[in-house]
């Protein structure tokens, strides 16, 4: 695709959302609330009063028994009341200070509140009642990952590995290090390592399939494929699969993946705009304006889809329509250097 587009479809943030992270799940649950993709509905309040009076009359009876308040404390945990959680495993850490999975869970209560000190603390602790526990070196590895500190990072799953190589999770948060490492090859070789270990760990296929997509190897779609067996509804799966087939010049394949996404997520725009400047490129400048005009009915904001129409307008000859939306896009975003350019070529021509 020429580069009147190709700067400005970029696809959507691949990252990983979570599946299989340790630290990234709890993350996900104190900043996001409730996903929106949960399909059972959540259980009545009745019957979550019913589950906690249940425990608190069991620890009524025996408030010297641990495992109730450690009970108590997931009871918490899963109903977001993180500060409740962390009181009650404090109290489970006065009868049992030597199990690492007190000092595990306990460290991921901290980082729901951002207090990664205590967390780095309660993950030693439990590295120091167990040195084998690959749980919690995996998690001291990904809070480095975090930090950035890579070196660090790596040398934590690997002695998470070296207990214990059949954990999916940890080949692919090796990946993941290797990947912000610039070490590709590697980075390929852990992620297919997890899929070994787990042929549905979902982020291994994705992470695979955008890795592969960069060398524009056809190897992509076989992952992205395996992405959407997996989780048949996920966007960023239709999204990379339609722009590998987009920049592989494949574009009526692409059109069609991106018509199955937007069916899912009829407000991705990203999709729209990318199907707005596949139809430019195959001279459609009547269709690629429906897409353009279609994203800025329903936000006025999405810069660059005044730029696609912009360009659609030149193609049909309606020069002062195009600057004009050239202008409406720079007004928007000053540094969108390709509407800058097509601007001041035509004010040029006057």
């Amino acid at each position: 695709m020429r580069k009147i587009f190709s700067k400005y479809n970029l696809p959507a943030n691949s990252l990983p959302n979570g599946k299989g992270w340790g630290w990234a799940f709890i993350l996900a649950l104190s900043s996001c609330g409730n996903s929106t993709s949960t399909i059972n509905p959540p259980p009545s309040t009745d019957s979550i009063a019913a589950d906690l009076a249940s425990i608190n009359s069991a620890i009524e009876k025996d408030r010297s028994n641990p495992d109730l308040y450690f009970r108590r404390a997931h009871y918490y945990f899963e109903h977001k009341n993180y500060a409740d959680a962390i009181t009650d495993m404090q109290i489970v850490l006065k009868f049992d200070s030597a199990s690492a999975k007190n000092y595990i869970f306990l460290s991921d209560l901290y980082l729901t509140q951002n207090k990664t000190k205590d967390t780095r603390n309660m993950l030693r602790k439990a590295m120091k009642c167990d040195s084998a526990s690959t749980e919690a070196l995996l998690k001291y590895s990904e809070l480095f990952f975090l930090a950035r500190k890579y070196d660090t990072a790596m040398f934590y799953i690997n002695r998470s590995l070296h207990f214990d190589r059949t954990r999916a999770s940890a080949h692919f948060q090796k990946g993941m290090i290797l990947k912000e490492t610039g070490d590709t090859a590697r980075a390929i070789s852990s992620f297919q390592d997890a899929i070994r270990a787990d042929q549905n760990y979902y982020n291994a296929y994705m992470q695979l399939g955008v890795l592969y997509a960069r060398k524009k190897n056809p190897l992509a779609l076989e992952y992205l494929d395996g992405a959407l067996r997996i989780e048949p509804k996920s966007a960023e799966a239709f999204y990379n699969k339609g722009y590998f087939l987009q920049n592989t010049g494949a574009y009526e394949k692409a059109l069609s993946v991106y018509d199955s996404l937007l069916v899912l997520a009829p407000q991705h725009f990203d999709a729209l705009f990318n199907q707005g400047a596949i139809l430019f490129e195959q001279k459609k400048p009547d269709e690629a304006l429906q897409k353009f005009n279609s994203i800025l009915a329903k936000d006025a904001n999405f810069f660059r889809a005044y730029y696609g129409r912009g360009r659609c307008y030149e193609a049909k000859g309606l020069t002062q329509k195009a600057m004009n939306d050239y202008k409406r896009c720079l007004a928007l975003n000053p540094d969108y250097d390709l509407a800058a350019f097509q601007l001041d070529r035509l004010e040029k021509k006057k």
